[in-house]
């Protein structure tokens, strides 16, 4: 498909068809349309240009478009305008089948949401918290590292999002099959989640903390199994230890987050009043 130009949508359209969709991608979210009802309200913004004296052509796309959608916004950005180009195509009478769009939709929705569920909140989101988050601990309640976290995390979100829509909509369907057909895609993926491990082994050394606080003590010295063993066969072991078992018990055994918050709880208060754990 050749690059898409825009002969019924005016750029202004556009334009506030994407800013609904980044801002309000989760309006009336829920489990039977999940996304699909803000998918409506972003055609809601560009369908009376593709069907201006056709109000029985609106409801066919307008139905078509509120059907089950759900991705990640930021990566699934080029999705939407992929639809609002291909909408346009058919309202000229090109001959685009409605179910090839909601197909092309579904086909497209899943491996996108996996590329940027992994790259932005395994790599970027945890990044940029880290080094936000050191530099509101440092000196006295430092504010500035929310408000950079802030502006950055919007900024980067809403540019991310703006290349994608546009990107999908001037480039069309077959640019964005032929990303996921060289494989791509999976390269992409790979290389976020050794990133995004590394990210999460520097997160676990900075921010768990997990103490053993038992000693042998002697007429000739105090051993402590913490700084004398733990410490010696693995540094940050304990916290590396409770992590991964939390971990096991979401992904294998299914446990909820209250269940593993109650479990931290009550391992914190049993390992402090007995002197197993300290800080």
């Amino acid at each position: 498909m050749s690059e898409k130009k825009s002969s019924l949508i005016p750029k202004s359209a556009l334009t506030k068809a994407w800013l609904v969709w980044e801002t309000f991608p989760q309006t009336c979210y829920n489990y039977e349309r999940m996304m699909g009802q803000a998918v409506a309200q972003v055609f809601s913004c560009v369908i009376y240009y593709l069907y201006k004296n056709n109000p029985e052509k609106r409801k066919e796309a307008m139905k078509r478009e509120i059907e089950f959608f759900n991705v990640h916004v930021e990566f699934g950005a080029c999705i939407i305008g992929m639809a609002i180009a291909l909408e346009e195509q058919k309202s000229e009478g090109k001959n685009i089948p409605g179910e090839f769009i909601t197909n092309l939709k579904t086909s497209l929705m899943g491996p996108l949401a996996g590329m940027g569920d992994t790259i932005w909140q395994g790599v970027v989101i945890p990044i940029l918290l880290a080094i936000c988050i050191d530099l509101a601990r440092s000196g006295n309640g430092n504010v500035w590292g929310a408000i950079i976290y802030t502006v950055l995390i919007l900024a980067g979100a809403y540019a991310l999002s703006y290349i994608n829509f546009m990107f999908g909509y001037r480039a069309g369907s077959e640019a964005i099959m032929d990303f996921l057909e060289k494989g791509i895609l999976n390269k992409l993926i790979k290389g976020a989640s050794v990133m995004g491990c590394m990210v999460m082994g520097g997160l676990i050394v900075n921010y768990v903390s997990a103490v053993c606080g038992l000693e042998i003590v002697s007429s000739a010295q105090t051993y402590s199994i913490q700084t004398n063993f733990l410490d010696a066969v693995c540094p940050k072991i304990l916290p590396l230890g409770a992590t991964m078992l939390i971990y096991y018990l979401m992904s294998k055994k299914r446990w909820s987050s209250l269940k593993i918050i109650a479990l931290i709880i009550v391992t914190g208060i049993v390992g402090g009043l007995t002197g197993i754990l300290t800080y």
